[in-house]
């Protein structure tokens, strides 16, 4: 009943840079959720392990981070790695290996695994179907996170025209949203992070609206526009499945999965990230639940050729989830490969990674003499819960060579300071030193 449609758009990369290049400096020129034919990719590499070798700039590197790492900055829960992205070799690590709560990092793990699964381009199709008689319709949520009120406005237009050609006047107005469970917390979350840090992800959402039952919010308003259309009589009814075989009035395919994954790795959007969590669940047959989604999420890193210690929802917001820093900084590596750069090209996107002092969650960080000279020159995923900060991304060292980064810092209130620090961190594998 509930498919994953893809576009066929022809996918043309405009403004690939050559291989462990990057645009120092240089701004977005559109918002995030561009489409791959005018998003601007900062780095590509393709690994060669052969043509690395350690240069002066990765000795210093190297140096200064161990300088910098210190229990009194970062106290005694941190795990930090770089990797030389053209190579995949480790240039630094401390605790590399060791597993904390990674917070929102996590979204690059869940990005990779949408991207790499679904493909780019793919569009879910939300659909009007009829009841079981003509004047009841029911709006067919496909748990795509980017319906907008003008879709909808534009579905109900074109169903008040077919139940006209039905002679039908009036409409009872349905949701069928079972695409995804009832919401519940995930293993690990704290009942204050909803709706404080998350709403309830269901199937059917509009404009993002955080909403404690969204589906039902968008078949209200799919409900006021159909009477606008011309429909007389018309009201929400609640909840009823649509049949197999039911027809199909109307439908309207949403934006490609890039642009929601760039929204959610730029603005580190929860209810995206824990939508297309559970949609990596449905595409492999495991479900939308926690327990399927998280078995979905580990069969397709591990497709891969990664992995994490554990994770148990796809946002970070779980205080049960652990990644290390060479974890994540490997699943950024991919991300920058020139071999997967087809379906993970947003991951080295400048309209979706947030940018050093100018842009997502990264637009008021950079700010310090340690590390205002990286600014538009390292983009990165940031983390954050209360005692929790991190960041992972990538960006030029001096040698010319893109690094991969990640730093991680558990037991720490995440003060300013500590956000500062890491992101000295950051500036360091740039080159601040």
């Amino acid at each position: 009943m509930r498919t994953l449609s893809r576009s066929t758009t022809t996918r043309t990369l405009v403004g690939v840079v050559a291989t462990s290049a990057l645009l120092l400096g240089a701004a977005p020129t559109a918002t995030a959720g561009t489409s791959s034919a005018t998003a601007t990719t900062v780095a590509t590499t393709t690994p060669s392990a052969a043509a690395y070798t350690a240069s002066a700039a990765d000795r210093r590197i190297a140096s200064m981070l161990t300088a910098r790492v210190t229990t009194a900055r970062f106290g005694t829960a941190f795990t930090g790695a770089v990797l030389d992205a053209g190579s995949d070799t480790t240039i630094w690590s401390k605790n590399g290996d060791t597993g904390y709560m990674p917070a929102s990092t996590t979204k690059l793990v869940t990005a990779s695994n949408a991207l790499s699964l679904l493909g780019p381009d793919t569009q879910l199709t939300t659909r009007i179907r009829s009841g079981s008689t003509k004047n009841r319709v029911i709006v067919e949520g496909a748990g795509d996170p980017s319906v907008t009120s003008a879709q909808l406005d534009s579905l109900a237009s074109r169903t008040a025209a077919w139940l006209r050609a039905q002679t039908i006047t009036y409409a009872r107005v349905y949701v069928d949203d079972d695409i995804f469970p009832t919401p519940t917390l995930a293993p690990g979350w704290k009942q204050s992070y909803v709706p404080a840090s998350i709403a309830p992800v269901r199937g059917l959402v509009r404009d993002q609206i955080a909403n404690s039952d969204t589906s039902a919010e968008a078949a209200r308003y799919y409900a006021v526009r159909l009477k606008a259309h011309g429909i007389a009589t018309v009201g929400y009814y609640g909840r009823l499945d649509a049949t197999a075989g039911s027809t199909v009035i109307t439908s309207r395919m949403g934006a490609p999965l890039s642009t929601s994954v760039s929204r959610m790795l730029l603005n580190s959007d929860n209810e995206i990230a824990e939508s297309l969590h559970k949609l990596v669940g449905v595409k492999l047959g495991q479900g939308a639940t926690w327990t399927g989604a998280r078995a979905a999420q580990t069969k397709q890193l591990t497709a891969q050729g990664l992995k994490a210690t554990a994770l148990y929802d796809g946002s970070g917001l779980s205080r049960s989830d652990r990644l290390s820093a060479l974890q994540l900084a490997r699943v950024m590596d991919r991300g920058l490969d020139a071999r997967y750069r087809a379906t993970l090209w947003p991951l080295q996107s400048a309209q979706a990674m947030p940018t050093a002092g100018r842009t997502g969650t990264l637009t008021s960080r950079f700010t310090t003499a340690a590390s205002k000279c990286a600014v538009g020159k390292v983009w990165a995923k940031t983390g954050t819960l209360n005692d929790v900060v991190s960041l992972a991304g990538f960006t030029q060292g001096t040698d010319g060579r893109v690094k991969v980064f990640a730093f991680v810092v558990n037991g720490k209130s995440s003060t300013t300071t500590l956000k500062q620090n890491i992101d000295m961190l950051a500036a360091t594998v740039n080159g601040c030193y």
